[in-house]
């Protein structure tokens, strides 16, 4: 899966709100926010910038930038963001608002948080 650097910008924010989503920042969920970038062959220079574009990012450029990926990827994205929730064995109710929100406005494919994680972790 190719990415462009705006589209792995608004991957990195929308992880990052998933982070944030129950007020409390865990490793564990930053540990899969960063080795994803590790996946998509982010090195670490490369990885401060995009942070550094996600943190500048309006959710409106997030949202478009995540409507515009092809199906697969909106799958993959959902289950990234999916796997960040779940990285701290607790899933809270703001969580998953969160996640639903975003691939709500993102118009992901729908999927339930079960098929979501299957998908990320099969591709």
């Amino acid at each position: 899966m190719e990415l462009t650097g705006l589209q792995l910008a608004a991957i990195l924010k929308a992880g990052k709100a998933m982070v944030m989503a129950d007020g409390r920042t865990k490793e564990e969920e930053l540990l899969v926010l960063v080795i994803e970038m590790k996946n998509f062959n982010v090195e670490r220079d490369e990885f401060k910038s995009l942070l550094s574009a996600a943190d500048k990012m309006d959710a409106s450029t997030m949202f478009l930038a995540l409507s515009n990926l092809d199906d697969e990827a909106k799958k993959y994205v959902s289950g990234y963001l999916a796997a960040i929730m779940a990285a701290d064995g607790e899933i809270e109710d703001t969580e998953v608002k969160m996640w639903q929100l975003i691939c709500s406005l993102a118009n992901f494919p729908t999927m339930n948080l079960e098929e979501s994680l299957k998908f990320w972790t099969s591709h």
